[in-house]
């Protein structure tokens, strides 16, 4: 601990060199200057100059030296380089008026720092050191009595600074003491120290003298230190602040006689206080400051007893500095803002560190609130102090949770909450609604008032209390930030913006708190996209475009819930989509559907859709696809109700049938959306597409696909024609014909239209051959061979298609169809020349090439009249 110290001391010893030097460096050229005054070497009109601008303060000697430390860049310009040195030699002739000055030499070198300067501190610590570690070395070795000790200290303290008052007068030495101040600086610095370090010694060791004289001598003792560091400047004043910090320490006590020891640093801070005010020294004060929080903070990590007094004495120690410091008002802008915010900082940050030693009692509590609420006092006065509110609340986040973690009174820490937030949002909303400046950093304050006691109790203390509890209170916290909310709806400017974000953000997360504590689990995402809606209907009320950005926080919050809460849906349709045979008991329930999905499906599309509601393009179209989907699996579900399929056997009868029915509904409802849009496109056209896209994935994925009736045994139905595959293959092949030739999908998207006519032209094939298939196999077509009079059927059944589609086409002029035609046409020649022909013989064999080659050649025929009757008008 001594070698911390030392090096503290050393440290501040460096700094105050280059200070005093410079200090020196300007005596020196003002003697120079007044030489060539005396001379008539200095202008008349500049001597005139600078007698106007002396100031009154001058009058006295001291203030003459510290005007003189002011003007000396100044006058430092006026004086050619050979003047600013000690007239040690006859001066030389003035430069002519066309040569520029030379740059002046280094003010210090490291010889003259190490040599000359660096010593005489060090000696003056020194002898601090060697004052303090005497008195303690004749204690351990017994050497002296209390009395003599005391008295020895004492006189060698007053023997320095004697010799710092006169040490001038003496022979033969007295010139070293005017040519250099700082040999008195020190002593009497050290003299101070060591006169602070006896007093505490003789009043707590040894007991020589009673508490109303220690306190005098004390009071004695700081107007001393008080006097030689007016005499003899700033390193007096840090000589004597260094060892009357280290006083207590050297003396051994400390947490054993906290009573004493305050009162000790309560008339040292005021004397420190009452100096940096007198002199303007703002170093002193917030040096002052943090050796006093040093001592604290350590009393409150290791006194048993005292607590409270601990407290008290933080409150006015802390208040006096920040009053203090109040005082510099035209200093240098960095230290003053330091010398205003950093005492209340660490006063605050002391009574944080102290309530949990005093168990989050009132008393802890009311320190805490008596200080605040001094802070609070002086931003109402002057709202420069009001950074100091900001950390009073951000420094009372922690021991309010630590207090609600921890087996403090429940009733006690409900009581500091709402205390700690009433304290500062009743004033900060009495200054929000004003029409001043400031008034948007007051709401700003109101609403963290709110925010941080519940933080604190919320995130440690959830399980202490009910669901109701918690809600109530949440719903009564939205008025005031809502009202805020309220009161800046029309805010213009940049920092009035963003207060009214804040504010409607804060409030929305209240009533999302209240709402979801008072309401079940299942109205989870609902209430996160009702809040989601009030924002955006509340972003259309203010017109701002971060009141939207707010809006989609919750928005994208509720999608994920509504995800969440549907993920039976989810689990359903990953296993459909495996090929797994969905049975109704394995399905969600509909009331429960209804509360997951349904209704927080119909929220986010209505503030998608609606006009009411402002959101950005993404966000809208998510909350479309996120509800879009949300409703249509509510739909499906439904719709399982009615064939009630829970049984293999009932698939098999059922299966197909209920497919078909849900596709042909969503090839139906995208149909009729797609006529409703017209030839504009809007969410109707979108719309359309979607449900048509669904459908037709559906077609492929299932029927087709996973659950197709070949291989998975499903009824068709008993008619040859009118069963359940060509009716859905048929009607799935008209809707695709009718989407290619719908005028929004031609001019939206030009290249869909002639992949619909193929999809189109896939499926009627399809239909054709299902047909034959069911003509043959009968109600289920999942038989495993294939005769040669159903092979000759599919010939049969795809020339007959092939000769209708070039028929239709040649009739009505439509090239895919001939084309189509031409192409199966070329299919069935090949198939009936390798395939179908291979497995007759003889006559039927002949008749068989017989009537395909007549067939052929007709067709040729009429194909070729068509194409010439075409090429004639052209």
């Amino acid at each position: 601990m001594e070698g911390l110290l030392l090096l503290i001391a050393l440290v501040l010893a460096v700094w105050l060199l280059n200070l005093n030097g410079r200090i020196k460096i300007l005596e020196e050229r003002i003697s120079t200057l007044v030489d060539r005054m005396n001379a008539g070497a200095v202008p008349p009109v500049a001597a005139q100059r600078d007698r106007a601008q002396t100031p009154i303060e001058t009058s006295t000697p001291h203030a003459a030296k510290a005007y003189a430390s002011r003007k000396a860049a100044r006058i430092t310009a006026d004086v050619p380089i050979a003047e600013q040195n000690p007239v040690t030699e006859p001066l030389a002739p003035a430069a002519p008026a066309g040569d520029a000055p030379e740059k002046p030499s280094r003010s210090w070198s490291f010889e003259e720092l190490v040599g000359g300067k660096l010593p005489i501190w060090v000696g003056g610590i020194s002898l601090v050191f060697a004052g303090f570690f005497l008195v303690r070395y004749t204690i351990e070795a017994g050497l002296l009595g209390p009395g003599t000790r005391s008295v020895l200290a004492t006189l060698f303290a007053l023997l320095l600074i004697a010799g710092s008052q006169w040490g001038g007068r003496l022979t033969k030495i007295g010139e070293s003491f005017s040519a250099d101040p700082r040999i008195a600086q020190s002593l009497a610095g050290a003299g101070v120290a060591i006169l602070y370090g006896t007093l505490y010694m003789a009043a707590e060791i040894y007991g020589l003298i009673g508490l109303p004289v220690t306190f005098t001598l004390l009071i004695a003792t700081t107007i001393l230190a008080f006097a030689l560091a007016l005499r003899h400047g700033p390193p007096t004043a840090l000589m004597g602040l260094v060892g009357g910090f280290a006083a207590p320490w050297v003396a051994g006590l400390g947490a054993n006689n906290v009573p004493a020891l305050l009162l000790y640093l309560g008339v040292f801070l005021a004397g420190l206080f009452g100096l940096a005010l007198w002199r303007r020294w703002l170093w002193l004060l917030l040096l002052a400051s943090g050796g006093g929080a040093i001592w604290t903070i350590g009393l409150i990590a290791t006194a048993e007893s005292a607590l409270p007094l601990i407290g008290l004495f933080v409150i006015v120690a802390g208040s006096a500095a920040v009053l203090v410091g109040d005082r510099f008002a035209n200093s240098d802008p960095r230290l003053e803002a330091m010398a205003r915010y950093a005492p209340m900082g660490l006063a605050l940050v002391q009574l944080a560190m102290l309530l949990p030693r005093l168990e989050f009692s009132w008393i802890g509590w009311a320190f805490y609130g008596a200080l605040s609420a001094g802070a609070i006092a002086l931003a109402l006065r002057d709202e420069r102090h009001l950074p100091n509110l900001f950390g009073a609340l951000l420094v009372c986040l922690m021991p309010l949770a630590a207090g609600w973690e921890g087996s403090a009174p429940r009733g006690m820490m409900a009581g500091a909450s709402i205390g700690i937030g009433l304290l500062f949002a009743i004033p900060a909303h009495a200054r929000a609604i004003e029409d001043r400046a400031g008034r948007a950093y007051w709401a700003m304050l109101a609403l963290m008032a709110q925010a941080i006691p519940f933080v604190a109790a919320f995130s440690v203390a959830k399980a202490d209390f009910s669901d109701l509890g918690w809600g109530i209170t949440s719903a009564l916290l939205v008025l005031p930030a809502g009202f805020i909310a309220w009161r800046w709806r029309q805010a213009a400017s940049r920092i009035d913006q963003v207060t009214q974000v804040a504010s409607a953000a804060l409030a929305a997360a209240f009533a999302w708190l209240a709402l979801t504590h008072i309401l079940p689990n299942d109205y989870f995402a609902s209430v996160t996209l009702a809040v989601a809606a009030a924002l955006a209907a509340w972003a259309t009320r203010t017109s701002g475009e971060g009141m939207q950005k707010l809006a989609a926080i919750p928005a994208g919050f509720g999608i994920f819930a509504l995800l969440v809460g549907s993920w039976q849906f989810l689990d359903t349709l990953f296993e459909a989509l495996g090929g797994d045979q969905l049975m109704l008991s394995e399905l969600p329930e509909l009331g429960d559907a209804a509360k997951l999905t349904l209704l927080p499906a119909g929220l986010a599309l209505a503030t998608a859709l609606l006009p009411h509601f402002a959101l950005g393009r993404i966000m809208r179209k998510a909350l479309v696809v996120a509800g879009g989907a949300g409703l249509l699996a509510f739909v499906w579900l439904v719709a399982k109700q009615i064939a009630h399929i829970d049984s293999p056997s009932q698939f098999i009868t059922l299966g197909l049938a209920e497919r078909v029915a849900m596709t042909q509904a969503l090839f139906l409802a995208g149909w009729l959306a797609l006529r409703q849009a017209g030839e504009s496109a809007s969410i109707y056209a979108k719309a359309g597409l979607a449900a048509t896209a669904l459908a037709l994935l559906r077609l492929v994925w299932f029927d087709l696909g996973v659950f197709n009736p070949l291989y998975v045994p499903q009824a068709l139905g008993p008619a040859p024609i009118a069963n359940l595959g060509t009716v859905h293959l048929g009607l799935a092949a008209f809707w695709l014909w009718q989407l290619a030739r719908n005028p929004i999908v031609k001019n939206a998207y030009p290249h869909l239209p002639k992949t619909a006519d193929i999809g189109s032209l896939i499926l009627m094939a399809l239909a054709a051959l299902v047909t034959v298939r069911q003509l043959v196999q009968g109600n289920l077509i999942s038989g495993a061979t294939i005769d040669v009079g159903e092979n000759y059927l599919y010939s049969a059944a795809l020339l007959a298609l092939a000769i209708i589609w070039l028929a239709v086409g040649i009739r009505g002029g439509l090239s895919i169809l001939r084309l189509a035609g031409l192409a199966l046409l070329t299919l069935v020649t090949l198939k009936v020349f390798l395939i179908d022909a291979s497995a007759l013989e003889g006559v039927l064999r002949i008749l068989s090439f017989m009537g395909l080659g007549i067939a052929l050649i007709g067709i040729g025929w009429a194909y070729g009249r068509v194409m010439r009757a075409g090429a004639a008008p052209e």
